[in-house]
This record gives C-alpha cells, structure tokens and sequence, in this order.
C-alpha cells in the first residue's frame, strides 16, 4: 500500500501554541496588566489564516482583533468571533451600516466619516464605536495633532456615537528612534490637551511590535501586535524569544541532469557552469513564492541548503541540487522554516518580511497544529 500524503505538492503549517508563546512573550514587556493586546489578522492574518488565528488569539493572551477591512471583521464575526474588533483602515461611507451592524471599532479622522457612521447606527438602532486616529508623522491616515481636540469634541456630541478610543501609528519604530520619539512626543501632547478639553478615552492605542519595546510610555491602554506575534522578529525585539509559528514545504516533483553550459528555466537567466543536477519544486510565484527569488532564493533539502536557478516560475522553482547527494522526486522542500527563515528571504528579495508570508496564496493548504 502506497503511503498517501495529505499535502503532496506545497503546504504551510501554522502552529498556534507558537502564537500564544509569543502573545505570552509580548505580555511579559507591558508595564501595566490592564494592558490589552490586540493581535493584526489583517492580511488573512498575515498569511497564518484569519478565523483560525483570530479565534485562537482571542483566547489565548488576545483581547482584541484588528483588522484592515470591514469585510475581515465581518468574516470573524460570522466565525462566532464576538470579542472587540477594530478596523485599522479608513472605510467608505457605503461601508458604515455593515461597520455598525456588525458592532466593529472603527478609525476615523474626519467629522464626516463619524457623521456617516453615527447616522447608520440611528438607523440601526446601534451605537457606532469611533476612535480618533490622530497622524503624528505616517502621513498616511489621521487627523492632525492641532485638529484633533476639535474634531474629537465634535464626534463626542453626535447621537448613537460613541467616541470610545485615540489612537496613532508608528512611522518607523524598528530603526528611527529619533523620529519614533518626536512621533510619541507630539501623541502624548494630543492626550494632554484631549484631558484638558474635557475628552476621555476608554482606551488609547499607539504602540505596534516595535513601539511596544523601543517606545513603552506610549504603551496605554490597547498595544497592537502584527509581526511580532506571528514570530518574526528580524529586529530581536523580543530578544531571542519569538518562535515562528508558519512553515512552508513544498517538494521536488522533477529531477534531471544537464550539462555544463545549459540555460536553465525561462530566458535563459542561469546557465550551468558545470554537469549539473537539476530539481524542479511544486511551488511558484502562483503560490506566493516570489519572483524576485529568480536567482537568489535559497532552499531545504535532505538537511542542506541549495540554491534557486533560473527565473521563478507560477507554480514551479528550480534548484541546484549538484552537491546534495540522494535527492529524490517526493523529496520535502522547506521554502520557510527553521534553516530558511523569512526575515532572510525577505532580506534577499529585497523586501520587509511582512511582504513574504502576507503573499503566499490561498491554494497553500494550511495545516494548523494545537
């Protein structure tokens, strides 16, 4: 009887006592145990998959889910996900009734946007939950620090609304702490003079992965996790403790020798300096694997390293397997694991190592263990 794989071409495994691990490791650093942390699942969580995360964080060492869409937050909602979720994106007005209805937290920095929010849930008969998002330095969504008092006391007066949170976001908190400080600096101002206004906040969120270690008297009420959670550590931030939770397997599917001199894949971008043996992998760019890898990714198998030659193709790679002796069709292949890290891939293609694991595709089967 042949031994029947479950996953015989490609195939992510997620290992979610890691997450917990890691949400631990992120608890330990947080001055205050009123603390909350909320986990981003945005991204179909990063790539690790969005319900099966969500619903594991939340309830182990997660108080709170954030995503990017309305549609991620009503996708946990429909999973049974009933803890708080807030939406880290500016959303459309034709998106406030669902927003509402579905008793999301959303961002948002214009009087407008509350208006729009706040009249969905009078007609819902709802209570639309607001945070201020107040841009201290991302230019990239929020209100203005000298705006944000004004526009804070305008949300807090509207009916069926209620302006439950402040918040900002980090523009660089990794690498510059110079600029992350003028960013805390100018947020702890807007508190104070919020205070001063007479606005209270439930709960004021202003710390990613690396704010929450490089900048932690900005921690607050709310610290928002992503990439820390899910592992990935590239910056050491939680010194020598993350444990990647994904790894990514595919396996060789084709083997043949070539001669020296030989192009090799699509165009001709590699050419064999010597008699070569040549595996072909069942994963491509089709799959997540990126196409900037063509020639400078690096692989797993049977316990070395070997290299990626030729250009990436959309469901398939090719290695150089010369000086790896006994590689067979069947063969696992690790793309990502414990000898092919994401922080080196993303490193190689040039890339953040977000970008690595949030593009491996939907047809990646994903193996989750308890």
């Amino acid at each position: 009887m042949h031994d029947v794989q479950p996953y015989p071409r490609t195939w992510a495994e997620i290992d979610l006592l890691k997450l917990a691990h890691n949400l631990a490791a992120v608890r330990k650093r947080l001055l205050s145990p009123s603390t909350e942390i909320a986990l981003v699942v945005k991204a179909d969580a990063y790539g690790h998959g969005l319900v099966p995360v969500g619903r594991f964080a939340l309830r182990n060492g997660a108080g709170w889910a954030a995503v990017a869409t309305v549609q991620e937050g009503i996708a946990l909602r429909d999973a049974g996900v009933d803890a708080p979720i807030m939406v880290l994106s500016p959303i459309l007005p034709i998106e406030s009734e669902q927003a509402v209805f579905y008793g999301l937290h959303v961002l948002f920095e214009s009087l407008e946007a509350a208006r729009h929010l706040s009249a969905a849930a009078e007609v819902l008969g709802k209570t639309a939950f607001l945070h201020l998002k107040v841009d201290t330095g991302l230019h990239r969504f929020g209100v203005t620090s000298d705006q944000a008092v004004e526009l804070g006391l305008a949300a807090s007066q509207l009916p069926s609304a209620e302006l439950v949170g402040i918040c900002q976001h980090f523009a660089d908190s990794s690498r510059d702490a110079e600029y992350t400080a003028r960013q805390a600096q100018a947020w702890l101002a807007v508190l104070e003079a919020c205070a001063a206004a007479g606005l209270r906040f439930g709960y004021r969120h202003a710390a990613n992965s690396a704010g929450v270690t490089n900048c932690p008297n900005v921690q607050g009420d709310i610290v928002r996790i992503g990439i820390i959670g899910y592992g990935i550590d590239p910056f050491n931030l939680l010194e020598g403790e993350a444990r990647p939770v994904l790894s990514w397997t595919s396996r060789v599917t084709s083997l043949r020798e070539v001669e020296s001199g030989e192009p090799i894949g699509y165009s001709g971008t590699f050419r064999t300096s010597r008699r070569s043996k040549i595996a072909t992998v069942g994963a491509g760019y089709g799959d997540g694997y990126p196409r900037t890898l063509s020639n400078r990714g690096v692989v797993g198998v049977r316990g070395s390293r070997a290299d990626v030659v030729g250009l990436v193709c959309m469901d398939q790679l090719l290695l150089d397997v010369t000086g790896i002796p006994g590689v067979e069709v069947g063969d696992e292949v690790e793309l990502i694991g414990p000898n092919v890290t994401v922080a080196e891939l993303a490193q190689r293609a040039e890339t953040n190592s977000h970008e690595i694991v949030t593009r491996i595709m939907s047809r990646v089967p994903r193996r989750y263990h308890y």
